[in-house]
């Protein structure tokens, strides 16, 4: 027996809580994002640098496109928002390692990136443990730099200046992270379960 789960969120009246189901569009825009990798890695596997740029593209696109779609058909929830930066993740992390795995970025600057959001990933674990419930921690400058991140792929895939955007890049997202980490491990939350 299959069973769906469900993200409560607030009605348009504030009082009561609503339920809203994971399988809403907006989620359905988030997932469509996954059908940009096979043929990413198909393009770059042949060296079609305009066709990997494409698909990056449209990747990022629907990235922005998910919340735009979850405001206008009404379906906000903290599973959408924790389903669109594990996907921001999946998808972002994968096209890193497919252009440092042919040459196109360096190795260095992208295992570091990757380290680094994987300790992102970890410290956003321990705040939503501390709020008590699922929560999408919100970092104005790591939404930046997460958006930038396409733009680093997208410079792999044309070959612009790949190896200084790459190393500029890192140490952003170390001083990103020092800044967030004490928010997320230190800081009191907000509307935490006590």
């Amino acid at each position: 027996m299959a069973t769906t789960t469900t993200a409560s969120a607030i009605s348009r009246d504030g009082a009561t809580p609503r339920v809203v189901s994971p399988w809403n569009p907006a989620n359905a825009v988030t997932a469509s994002r996954f059908l940009c990798l096979p043929p990413f890695v198909w393009a770059v596997h042949n060296g079609y640098h305009q066709w990997a740029t494409l698909f990056i593209l449209i990747c990022g696109l629907l990235d922005k496109l998910d919340g735009l779609v979850a405001k206008i058909f009404d379906c906000r929830s903290p599973f959408g928002e924790m389903f669109d930066a594990i996907t921001d993740g999946i998808c972002y992390g994968f096209c890193l390692l497919v252009v440092a795995w042919y040459g196109w970025a360096p190795w260095i600057p992208v295992a570091a990136i990757l380290l680094l959001g994987l300790a992102n990933t970890g410290m956003r674990g321990i705040y939503a443990k501390r709020a008590g419930r699922t929560v999408n921690y919100k970092s104005y400058a790591m939404e930046r730099l997460v958006g930038y991140t396409g733009y680093l792929i997208g410079f792999a895939t044309g070959g612009m200046e790949v190896t200084y955007f790459y190393w500029v890049y890192v140490p952003l997202m170390m001083i990103t992270l020092l800044h967030d980490a004490k928010r997320m491990l230190v800081d009191a939350v907000p509307g935490a379960a006590m």
